[in-house]
C-alpha cells in the first residue's frame, strides 16, 4: 500500500517536465487538426488519375475567327446612326465571344470602394465558358493572392487565399460569391467576371439606348500616349435612374477584332458637390489569348502549380 501511495501522490520534478514536453508536442498538432477541420478538403486526385478531364487537344480545338463582320466608322459618328451601328457591333462581338471555349488575359481593375479610389490591381486571368469557371492570381500591387470559382464545383463557392503570411493562420477561404467577405474589396462578384458577361451587359444597355432619346452615343477613335489606337464608344446620360447607374461610360474596342477590352464608368455627381465626375470603376483586358488549352485542373485549387494549401 505504501508503494501505491507514493506513485499517486504529488508529481516529481521529472514528471512535471515530461508533461510540459508532451504539451509542447501536442499543441501544434492540435492546432493543425483544427485548421484542417475548418477548411474543406481539396479533393486532390489520386496517383495516376487523369486530371485533364475536359481538355481538348491542340488538333481538337475549334479556333474562333475573331474578325468582325462590321466596320467602325472612320469619322466621329453620333445620334441614332451611332446607336444602331454600335448595337450591331456589340451583338456581333457578343456572339463571337460566346463561341470561345475560353481564354487567358491580364486583367486590370480600378475601383472606388466605400467612396475611395483604391490602387489599380493587376491579375492573371483564366476563363472557361462551359461550364463557367474563373481563376485569378493577383500580380500587383500585392502579389500572391489566388481566387478560383468553378460553376458546379466546391458547392459553387469561391475558394481563395491571401497569399501572404496570414495564409498560415487562415489557409484558405470558402466564400459565397455574393457575400460581404467576397465583395469586401470588389464592386462585382466573380460570377460577373469576363468578356462574355461584359458583352452581354453592353448589349442590354445598347438596346435600351435605342428607345431612350436622352441617351447620347458617340463613336470615335483615340490614341493613347504610347501610340495604341482604340475605337471608343462614349455614352452620356443626364437623368439618373435605376436603369442608368452611371452618368458617363466609355468603352474601348480592339481595332482588329471589335471586342470590348476596356470599360470605364463615372458616378453621378452629388447635388451637394461641385459637379465633378468621379470615376467609379475601370476594367481592362490585355494580352488576350483566345482558346488556349485549358484543363479542369486550371480551375481546381488542388492544381500543384497553385498555392492553395491547408496550412
Amino acid at each position: 500500500m505504501a508503494a501505491i501511495a507514493t506513485t499517486t501522490g504529488a508529481p516529481s520534478a521529472k514528471g512535471s517536465r515530461r508533461k510540459w514536453l508532451w504539451a509542447l508536442l501536442v499543441l501544434p498538432v492540435g492546432l493543425g487538426f483544427a485548421s484542417w477541420w475548418f477548411t474543406a478538403p481539396l479533393d486532390i486526385p489520386p496517383p495516376g488519375a487523369d486530371v485533364i478531364v475536359s481538355s481538348p487537344t491542340n488538333d481538337e480545338v475549334t479556333r474562333v475567327e475573331p474578325r468582325p463582320s462590321l466596320e467602325w466608322p472612320e469619322q466621329k459618328l453620333e445620334g441614332d446612326a451611332a446607336k444602331k451601328l454600335l448595337l450591331d457591333i456589340v451583338t456581333d462581338a457578343s456572339r463571337r465571344i460566346d463561341q470561345f471555349q475560353g481564354y487567358t488575359a491580364t486583367f486590370k481593375k480600378l475601383e472606388r470602394i466605400n467612396g475611395k479610389l483604391v490602387p489599380e490591381q493587376t491579375l492573371a486571368m483564366k476563363v472557361r465558358h462551359n461550364s463557367f469557371a474563373v481563376y485569378f492570381k493577383f500580380l500587383a500591387p500585392k502579389a500572391g493572392k489566388e481566387v478560383v470559382y468553378a460553376e458546379g464545383k466546391n458547392d459553387n463557392m469561391v475558394i481563395a487565399h491571401n497569399g501572404d503570411w496570414t495564409r498560415r493562420l487562415v489557409p484558405r477561404l470558402r466564400l459565397e460569391p455574393n457575400g460581404k467577405v467576397a465583395l469586401a474589396d470588389s464592386r462585382h462578384p466573380i460570377t460577373e467576371a469576363g468578356l462574355s458577361n461584359l458583352a452581354h451587359k453592353l448589349l442590354a444597355f445598347r438596346k435600351l439606348d435605342l428607345e431612350d432619346s436622352d441617351a447620347v452615343t458617340i463613336l470615335d477613335r483615340i490614341t493613347e500616349p504610347d501610340g495604341h489606337l482604340w475605337l471608343r464608344a462614349v455614352h452620356l446620360h443626364t437623368h439618373k435612374s435605376p436603369a442608368r447607374p452611371y452618368t458617363r461610360v466609355e468603352v474601348l474596342f480592339d481595332p482588329k477584332t471589335l471586342i470590348p477590352m476596356q470599360i470605364s464608368s463615372w458616378e453621378w455627381p452629388e447635388s451637394s458637390g461641385n459637379g465633378e465626375l468621379l470615376l467609379a470603376e475601370r476594367y481592362r483586358y490585355e494580352d488576350l489569348v483566345i482558346d488556349p488549352i485549358l484543363t479542369a485542373l486550371d480551375f481546381d485549387p488542388s492544381n500543384p502549380k497553385y498555392e492553395f494549401m491547408r496550412f
